[in-house]
């Protein structure tokens, strides 16, 4: 277990599935199911539960998820463009950086209250996940 740095959260990593004894250890077979095999099995609900749709999502946090979407891919954009300007330093930069992470976990914060298959979710996933990546490789000195 370890905590990610963004949110703030303790991560608990998933057991892999039981091996079957059939096969040596380290096999293709174990690594092929322990990627192929889904971590949990969930059982499909039965009765008038089975045939509601998922939870509704408020329509203030969709449009918080979309804003705050928006407003690091905004960020992003000025931080390619100032990337590109040979007269900002480093130091010039770190406000955008900061700026991005706050985006970032404030992204992620919304996406944990969104259901999993939502489309909105989805595309938090991704910015969220090109503005990590981004800040942390300007924090290495990736940039300089």
């Amino acid at each position: 277990m370890y905590i990610n740095p963004l949110t703030g959260k303790p991560v608990v990593e998933k057991k892999s599935p039981p091996k079957s004894k059939a096969s040596p250890p380290g096999s293709f077979f174990d690594l092929l199911s322990e990627q192929l095999l889904p971590a949990e099995e969930t059982q499909a609900p039965s009765g008038p539960q089975a045939l509601s749709p998922e939870t509704p999502v408020s329509p203030e946090l969709r449009l918080a998820g979309v804003s705050m979407s928006e407003s690091a891919i905004g960020l992003l954009e000025s931080f390619s463009q100032a990337l590109g300007d040979l007269k900002f330093s480093s130091r010039d930069l770190l406000p955008l950086i900061e700026a991005l992470e706050g985006d970032t976990t404030t992204l992620l914060d919304i996406r944990a209250q969104l259901p999993p298959h939502d489309p909105l979710a989805r595309l938090i996933d991704r910015v969220a996940t090109v503005s990590a990546i981004e800040a942390e490789k300007f924090r290495r000195g990736d940039y300089r």
